[in-house]
């Protein structure tokens, strides 16, 4: 019998197991010898990993794909695959986890979305049927659970075509009808789940390192692969001496890692001398602009700037030790000076992707001001310049070519016939995955014996994954690798910036702090935001609507469409927008009541109405009302208006209702849905904000 995975719901709980344990009574006559009884063998419980386990199975073949998913949710349109290891058509997604809870309880369930869907809790089927749009499946009698493990498991099959979406939502006696959050969902992971997951970080290392910049596909070329993820490039070196100094390029190419663990560049097979004349003819690209004038005043400046723009997030600054880059993975900065050109600093941190258009760091917009600062905080502590110019540039333009720089960079140097074998015959434990890739005369690009093993599993999918349009599978791998939960809390794990700031010796101002101003957690964004609005946000076309954060929301204008479609889709929802609701002038009157002072819940003392400002803030300003009604989907609205702390436990905004009611009862009889439809209804009703 195959180990059954159970789903745990319930924060800080666990189970309390208690024993059987007796004496004898006081005898004065001798006991007779009892045979010893061997102890029964305590069977132990699997350890459990955060998230569900799901199988995806293509109906009709053997082939299967196993992993961890966040969330009892999930949206696939025509043409897309809900995992890269599996081809596009008819899917079968199976869901395991465990929900355990510290009582016996009584629960409903809802299904919405397209396709067919059954659930099981405790091997009891309790919804199964056909979805259709706007007619979702619901329990017609609460649900039994018992105390402690509940199975549940959930079954979803596609369209004909491969398309399809469902959200499980429950409802209990003291929250309505919402979905399963993350952190509480568990499983025990078996073998299928190991190297499935392994696989997929596979295929991020395989597209992180460019790895089909060398070796060719059979048929495939990369730049068909989907959302141009295999594109990917190095920078642009054509005019790299304008930026970078000579001795830091020949100290990169001798060990890209002794500066960044995490470069995607290789150290390839080069003598110290190699390494000096590549450096020289590289060097001599372009020439360094004048420096400008970074004043002491500028660089002070700058050191609040990195701590009040969240910096601090993705890097140490440079006079701090090295080991604190521990906390995040973050990227210690103190190679910095050694590197860069003052101008040209200046210029990349106002435009990272100028010379570099597939950078990991993202536009923060900044000013020149801004930039001018940061660059003279950065550049302030002095370092000993490392040795450069001793490197012959004919030779090194010789070497260039010869390894093939141009493959990976933009550089005009021929490109040597291809002498790397095709992917197809590509040998898994010699080359760049062997643990001494300079013995094959391959570059070393550093890889832990885990990271080779990821690499190796990939392998076998490596013709066909990365060409097949799976987002919610692009988000899961991305989230991680765009580094947006280096500000962002997810799942009830906090920021990185969040955990830095918690670690400091000394309280820090508001400002430097977010969670004191409010930077919102990702854990729902897929099912709170309108996808046209969360796509023209996370793209940088769309102002923040929290414009008090000294927090910056970066531009992804690569690929910031691509992670929208994959948040949207991971939460159950397809591209489209929310089809308004019919407008009622009754509830229009009562909301605009509710939202006034002095009539209702008094929002305009938080939150600005249009050109009215808040009338006056309690510890945190909330968000323009007109702002919010055009952002947010009417499902996440009416959620949040019942409970905001369970959705958000750092929320300043109190909850109004209980039991369904509320106590403003002259307004609809104090019916908690029917107030918080009016607010949405009236909000509606204005000229929303931009």
């Amino acid at each position: 019998m195959g180990r059954r995975l159970l789903l745990v719901v319930g924060l800080g709980w666990s189970m309390l197991t208690s024993g059987l344990s007796w004496s004898a009574a006081q005898d004065p006559q001798p006991a007779p010898a009892v045979p010893s009884t061997p102890a029964v063998p305590q069977v132990a419980q699997a350890p459990r990993a955060p998230g569900a386990k799901v199988t995806f199975t293509r109906v009709g073949e053997p082939v299967t794909h196993s992993q961890v998913a966040r969330l009892l949710s999930l949206a696939v349109e025509r043409g897309e695959t809900a995992s890269p290891f599996v081809p596009p058509g008819l899917f079968r997604a199976s869901y395991e986890a465990f929900l355990v809870l510290p009582a016996r309880d009584r629960c409903n369930f809802r299904i919405d979305g397209r396709g067919s869907v059954k659930l099981s809790i405790n091997g009891e089927v309790v919804l199964e049927g056909v979805l259709r749009p706007g007619k979702p499946l619901s329990t017609a009698q609460p649900a039994r659970l018992k105390k402690g493990d509940n199975e549940l498991h959930v079954q979803f099959e596609s369209a004909a075509q491969g398309e399809g979406q469902f959200r499980l939502f429950w409802s209990g006696s003291d929250f309505g009808f919402e979905p399963i959050a993350p952190e509480r969902l568990t499983h025990a992971p078996d073998a299928a789940v190991e190297h499935g997951e392994l696989a997929r970080q596979g295929q991020q290392l395989f597209t992180e390192r460019r790895c089909a910049r060398c070796h060719e596909f059979q048929t495939q070329r990369i730049g068909e692969s989907a959302f141009a993820e295999l594109d990917d490039s190095g920078p642009d070196l054509r005019t790299v001496g304008a930026r970078a100094n000579a001795g830091w390029i020949a100290a990169w190419l001798r060990d890209p890692r002794q500066f960044r663990p995490d470069a995607t560049m290789p150290a390839l097979a080069l003598s110290p001398q190699d390494c000096d004349d590549l450096a020289a003819f590289l060097a001599g690209l372009g020439a360094p602009a004048a420096a400008p004038q970074l004043t002491p005043d500028l660089a002070a400046n700058g050191e609040v700037r990195f701590r009040q723009l969240g910096c601090v997030a993705c890097h140490v600054a440079p006079a701090e030790p090295p080991a604190a880059a521990a906390l995040g993975s973050r990227i210690h900065l103190g190679f910095v000076p050694q590197k860069w050109q003052p101008q040209a600093l200046v210029e990349f941190l106002q435009n990272p992707a100028k010379d570099f258009p597939h950078v990991r760091m993202p536009n923060l917009r900044l000013s020149h001001d801004e930039a001018m600062q940061l660059a003279a905080f950065l550049l302030a502590r002095a370092q000993p310049q490392l040795p450069g110019g001793r490197g012959d540039a004919g030779r090194g333009k010789k070497l260039a070519h010869t390894h093939n720089c141009a493959l990976c960079h933009a550089l005009d140097v021929a490109i040597d016939e291809r002498r790397y074998p095709r992917l197809r015959n590509v040998k898994p434990e010699r080359g760049c995955l062997h643990a001494q890739p300079h013995d094959h005369k391959a570059p070393a690009h550093g890889f832990a014996d885990a990271q080779r093993a990821a690499l190796r599993a990939f392998l076998p999918f490596a013709e066909q994954a990365p060409f097949r349009r799976a987002p919610i599978d692009f988000v899961q791998r991305h989230l991680t690798a765009d580094r947006c939960t280096a500000c962002h809390a997810l799942d009830g794990r906090p920021s990185v910036w969040a955990q830095v700031a918690a670690s400091s010796s000394e309280p820090l101002p508001k400002d430097q702090d977010p969670i004191a101003q409010g930077v919102p957690s990702l854990t729902w964004v897929g099912s709170k935001l309108q996808p046209s609005w969360l796509d023209r946000f996370v793209t940088g076309k769309e102002k923040s609507p929290r414009p008090w954060l000294t927090a910056r929301m970066p531009a992804f204008a690569q690929h910031g469409s691509v992670l929208v479609g994959g948040l949207v889709r991971e939460h159950g929802y397809g591209p489209q927008e929310e089809p308004p609701a019919a407008m009622d002038a009754e509830l229009i009157q009562h909301g605009q009541s509710l939202v006034a002072q002095g009539t209702g819940f008094f929002c305009v003392q938080c939150h600005a109405l249009g050109d009215q400002p808040a009338v006056q803030v309690f510890e945190r300003e909330g968000i323009e009302l007109l702002t919010a009604r055009g952002r947010l989907r009417h499902e996440y609205f009416t959620r949040w208006l019942a409970d905001p702390p369970r959705l958000d436990p750092d929320s300043r905004m109190p909850k109004y209702a209980t039991a369904g009611k509320t106590a403003f009862t002259g307004v609809l009889g104090g019916d908690a849905a029917q107030q918080f439809e009016a607010i949405w209804q009236f909000l509606g009703s204005r000229r929303p904000q931009r």
